[in-house]
């Protein structure tokens, strides 16, 4: 049997002045540890649900899902600090995180994962949902203290809401769009 052909996740899409003010983060504050891998510009984005693997079939159903968001408004979103996670001394994944309010991505968030249960596309998740953009992951042992790092606040307006098949390769995982929905 096969691998089925999509790893599928649905995300929010980073404007081009967002992605350049996170590799400012990325060059000011994370560059010089060797024990971190940075996020590559092209894969920046905001997560709102990691679907897993699934056939073609169900990235259809994923898809339209997409098409179904009701309220397409778009919508602010400011970066203001950097997190590590999880949360202790040695975090696998360095995230730019959002001021709060963040309740229309949360809403966003909500309204997608309801209707990927309910095609039993999508378990959800116990832990709250955390909306933040991994700008570099952990080779080990690293010396940066996410808290501890103060930095330009990152803002921009959310007009693009993606499905992805991210494509894993020995160089990283490649995110391929497959379907967008415009916020307006």
């Amino acid at each position: 049997m096969s691998a089925a052909p999509y790893r599928l996740f649905i995300a929010i899409e980073l404007p081009g002045d967002a992605v350049r003010g996170l590799v400012r983060w990325q060059r000011l504050h994370l560059a010089d540890d060797p024990a971190l891998r940075l996020t590559p510009a092209e894969q920046l984005h905001v997560t709102l649900a990691f679907l897993g693997e699934m056939d073609e079939r169900q990235q259809e159903q994923a898809a339209d899902q997409l098409e179904r968001i009701e309220d397409r408004s778009a919508f602010e979103m400011t970066a203001t600090r950097l997190a590590g996670l999880p949360k202790g001394r040695n975090p696998r994944v360095i995230a730019a995180a959002f001021a709060e309010p963040v309740n229309r991505p949360r809403q966003l968030h909500d309204e997608l994962v309801a209707g990927l249960v309910s095609k039993r596309l999508y378990r959800k998740e116990r832990r709250p949902w955390f909306p933040h953009v991994t700008i570099a992951r952990s080779r080990g042992k690293t010396r940066i203290r996410p808290a501890e790092i103060v930095s330009e606040p990152v803002k921009f307006t959310a007009v693009r809401v993606t499905l992805y098949n991210s494509i894993l390769k020995p160089s990283g995982a490649e995110h391929r769009p497959l379907e967008s929905v415009q916020l307006t």
